[in-house]
C-alpha cells in the first residue's frame, strides 16, 4: 500500500490518517493538507516557519512545501495534528512586488521573478519577447499567469516546489477510464456564471515616447444575452496579436472550466508502460468513457487531488477539461 511521508530538518514522519494533496494547471503552487490523531498530548513535530517539507508517496517526491498553518487540538486522552501548506511557488502568489523589465522573453521574465523568490523554474517551451513588462505592488503570480495565457502556455507546480512554463500536452492519453470499471463516481458541472458573452482585452505597448492602444474581442456564442468581461492587459498585451490571443484564451478556458467532469478513481497511481505505476499528474491526457452521459473522448487533466481518509482509503479526484480549451484560435 502507498504511504505518505514528510521529511524536514533531518526528520521523517509518515503516520498520516488524512490527506489532500492538490494541484491545478491554473495555479503556481500545489497545496497539501495532512492530519493525524494520536494518543497523549504530543507536540508540533519540530516544524517551524522556516521548515521546508518534502512530501513523498512511495519514496517519490510529490511536492516540496512550506507550512501555511499547523494546528494542534488536544483532548484528555489524544491530540490531533493538522498541517496545511503549499509548494515554494506560494511566495509568487502571496507577495506584493514591483518590477519593470523591457525587451526580455517571457521565459527570461519568469526566470528573473522566480530567482528573486528562490523558486525553481523549468522552461519547456519557446517564448517570444515581451517589449514591456511592468508590475506595481502586485502579485507576481497574476502577472505571470496573464502573460502565459496570452502566449497560450501553462505555468504550474513541479515536485521540487517550483514551477514549469510549458505547452499544454499533446501526448497520447496515458490510460482509459471507464465508468463501472475504474471510475468509482463522477460529477458533471455546468457553472454558467463563469461564462460571458464577450471578452474584451485592452492593452498598451510602449515604444519610446509613443503609446499605442490595442483591444481585441472574443465572443462566446453559447451566451445569448449581453454579459461582457473587459480585461486590462496593460503592458503585457504585446500589441493587437497579444490581446487577441489573451481574449481567445480567456473565453476558451472559462468555457472549459464552466463545463467540467470530476471523477474519482481508486489509488494514486495508474498502470503505465513496462510495468510501471506512475502517480496521476496534471497536464496529462486521459480517455474517459461514461456511457450514461454519451461521453467517450480524450480530456486534459486540469486538476488532481490525492486523498486519504479512514472511510475511502486512497483515492484520486481528477478534474477533466476539454483539450480544445488550449488550442490556438478556436471558434465562437
Amino acid at each position: 500500500m502507498s504511504d505518505i511521508e514528510i521529511r524536514f530538518d533531518g526528520q521523517r514522519y509518515h503516520w498520516w490518517q488524512r490527506a489532500d494533496i492538490r494541484a491545478s494547471v491554473d495555479d503556481l503552487c500545489a497545496s497539501i493538507q495532512l492530519g493525524v490523531t494520536l494518543p497523549g498530548t504530543g507536540d508540533n513535530l519540530g516544524i517551524t516557519a522556516n521548515s521546508v517539507i518534502d512530501v513523498l508517496i512511495d519514496e517519490q517526491l510529490v511536492y516540496r512545501t512550506r507550512v501555511d498553518s499547523l494546528t494542534r487540538s488536544v483532548g484528555r486522552d489524544s491530540h490531533d495534528i493538522s498541517i496545511t501548506g503549499r509548494s515554494l511557488g506560494r511566495e509568487l502568489v502571496d507577495c506584493q512586488y514591483s518590477q519593470t523589465l523591457s525587451g526580455l522573453s517571457l521565459g527570461e521574465i519568469a526566470k528573473r521573478l522566480c530567482s528573486a523568490f528562490k523558486v525553481p523554474l523549468k522552461i519547456a517551451a519557446k517564448t517570444v519577447a515581451v517589449p514591456e513588462f511592468s508590475m506595481q505592488c502586485e502579485s507576481p503570480a497574476n502577472a505571470l499567469i496573464n502573460a502565459a495565457r496570452a502566449a497560450n502556455l501553462l505555468l504550474h507546480a513541479t515536485p521540487d516546489g517550483g514551477v514549469i512554463l510549458t505547452k499544454p500536452t499533446s501526448a497520447p492519453p496515458v490510460c482509459a477510464l471507464r465508468y463501472g470499471e475504474n471510475i468509482l463516481d463522477y460529477e458533471i458541472t455546468d457553472e454558467f456564471q463563469q461564462r460571458f458573452s464577450e471578452y474584451c482585452v485592452k492593452g498598451a505597448d510602449y515604444d519610446g515616447n509613443s503609446n499605442a492602444a490595442y483591444s481585441s474581442r472574443a465572443r462566446d456564442a453559447g451566451i445569448g444575452f449581453y454579459r461582457p468581461m473587459q480585461i486590462m492587459a496593460d503592458k503585457h498585451g504585446r500589441g493587437q496579436g497579444g490581446c487577441e490571443r489573451r481574449a481567445i484564451a480567456e473565453r476558451n478556458r472559462r468555457r472549459a472550466r464552466a463545463h467540467r467532469i470530476e471523477l474519482t478513481v481508486h489509488g494514486w497511481q495508474y498502470p503505465g508502460r513496462q510495468n510501471t505505476w506512475p502517480l496521476w499528474d496534471i497536464n496529462t491526457q486521459v480517455r474517459a468513457v461514461i456511457p450514461p452521459e454519451k461521453i467517450d473522448a480524450v480530456f486534459l487533466i486540469g486538476e488532481r487531488s490525492f486523498r486519504l481518509d479512514e472511510q475511502g482509503g486512497q483515492l484520486t479526484r481528477l478534474t477533466l477539461m476539454d483539450r480544445a480549451a488550449y488550442a490556438e484560435g478556436g471558434s465562437d
